[in-house]
């Protein structure tokens, strides 16, 4: 019977796919590496067979998780806030850790035959290449974090509609006077009870029937 490759089709499905491959390759490989016969094999007298079984392993999960990050910057909305600055430092991060996790890796093949000056060379670049993505990604941060205060702002905003305002305006002169005074202060016309809308708190006078802020029937 002919199996049927399925493909996902939206980002968030190819993140989370991408993902769970990532994390079978090192269970898998980890489950392996832990046969007692892959540890008497060894190649050039350096390297176990379990040794590379799992430095692939995680060579192909680097890989993986590059096309994961990228399938997770791409289900990340493209709308103001906080998505807009995690669309702005996912690539930076994702850099960050490729570059840190891959030094890594070249650096355990690269052991048995670096000695010395060679090995200063070697650090001396892999700190290079992290400080330079780490920079990159404070940049990034600061150049997006506008689009936090953004989002405070309208965070501030809708509870601001909840809390029920303590002003009303006088019907005689159009004053902003105390929700609960009796007479304007202003003008000494009484003052009409208004009534707040449930929904945006709205203050309404009393002959309205609907919120003129959000259209809630003020009755309700």
């Amino acid at each position: 019977m002919p199996t049927t490759l399925y493909q996902s089709n939206s980002p968030c499905q190819k993140a989370a796919q991408h993902l769970l491959t990532l994390i079978f390759i090192l269970i898998v490989a980890k489950l392996i590496s832990w046969i007692p016969v892959m540890h008497h094999l060894q190649l050039a007298e350096t390297f176990t067979a379990a040794e590379i079984i799992w430095f692939s392993a995680k060579f192909a999960a680097l890989i993986i998780f590059f096309y994961f990050s990228r399938a997770a910057i791409e289900a990340i909305p493209a709308r103001a806030g906080i998505a807009s600055f995690l669309r702005n430092i996912a690539e930076p991060i994702t850099l960050l850790v490729i570059v840190i996790i891959s030094q890594e890796l070249l650096w355990h093949i690269l052991t048995p035959f670096v000695k010395g000056s060679g090995e200063t060379i070697y650090f001396s670049l892999a700190i290079l290449a992290i400080i330079s993505a780490s920079i990159w990604l404070i940049l990034k941060a600061y150049q997006a974090t506008p689009y936090l205060f953004e989002n405070q702002q309208n965070i501030s905003t809708y509870f601001a509609q909840l809390i029920p305002s303590r002003h009303m305006l006088c019907t005689s002169c159009g004053q902003s006077i105390q929700s609960n005074a009796a007479f304007c202060s202003y003008c000494g016309h009484k003052a009409q009870k208004q009534k707040s809308c449930i929904t945006c708190g709205q203050m309404l006078s009393a002959d309205e029937k609907y919120c003129a802020h959000c259209g809630t029937e003020a009755n309700k």
